[in-house]
């Protein structure tokens, strides 16, 4: 025969069992890609994912309390799985269709650039590398910003910068990927077919030009930075965009610099 029970729901004292329950129920539902610029990492993108929107204890405890009454009351056996089932449901429903509240980045403005520029000398200063020329571009390869330091000794590496960075929009691969597609395998064909891109057009096939895309996958500028080695040159460029806390993916995705002091 159906038992009856009496099933007691308040919001404060809780059974200890429901609490088992509900955090458990929490850790087993999937989380949805969120992203917060409070977790950026040095690597692969300047934002992380987290579980923002996984099903919390508390949440489901709250919805719980929904369905309770200023005083207890008796439920069978069936009655006591439906309600269950029904706040589960309602809760996760409720947590899925929370949007994300990062929004995705269009194009690069003015005052982004700027905070990569300077995000980007700043890394020259921490790690003690040789003065730079930077250059920040949109996804036109119409620069934004560039920025000279003081000392930059040579008079070509406010153009080096801009081509490096020309390539990355031009090509949709950083300007390491660009040399190494076309010398990877030593074939004279491909590097006479790479020498003359560079000679017809701005491009530069060597390291220290970083694509920047969306979190769409869609190229909206890049940076270029000549003055150091090439390796540095990369390197201060893709810390930069990983400091910022900006929405951005980077190519390459990993720095190849040795010489880093301050990281």
């Amino acid at each position: 025969h159906t038992r009856a029970h009496r099933l007691s729901i308040y919001q404060e004292p809780i059974d200890t069992t429901m609490k088992i329950i509900a955090g458990t129920i929490s850790l087993l539902l999937p989380a949805t890609n969120a992203f917060s610029p409070q977790l950026a990492t040095a690597g692969r993108s300047s934002f992380r994912p987290i579980f923002s929107t996984a099903l919390s204890s508390s949440s489901y405890l709250d919805n719980l309390s929904s369905v309770s009454t200023s005083s207890s009351f008796t439920a069978t056996d069936e009655q006591a799985t439906e309600i269950l089932d029904s706040t589960f449901r309602r809760t996760v429903s409720s947590t899925a269709n929370t949007p994300s509240s990062v929004p995705v980045m269009s194009k690069l403005s003015l005052n982004e650039a700027d905070i990569l520029a300077n995000g980007v000398i700043d890394n020259v200063k921490r790690n003690e590398f040789p003065p730079i020329v930077v250059t920040v571009v949109d996804r036109q390869a119409n620069i934004l910003v560039q920025k000279r330091m003081d000392d930059v000794c040579h008079a070509a590496f406010p153009e080096f910068s801009y081509a490096k960075a020309f390539t990355c929009v031009t090509m949709g691969v950083s300007s390491r990927e660009f040399r190494d597609k076309y010398t990877a395998t030593n074939d004279a064909a491909k590097i006479g077919q790479m020498n003359s891109m560079m000679a017809i057009s701005k491009m530069a096939a060597f390291p220290g030009g970083v694509l920047l895309r969306n979190g769409d996958n869609e190229i909206i500028g890049a940076i270029g930075v000549s003055g150091a080695a090439g390796d540095e040159d990369e390197y201060v460029a893709l810390n930069s965009a990983w400091e910022s806390g900006l929405p951005l993916e980077t190519m390459p995705k990993e720095h190849s610099c040795t010489t880093v002091k301050s990281p």
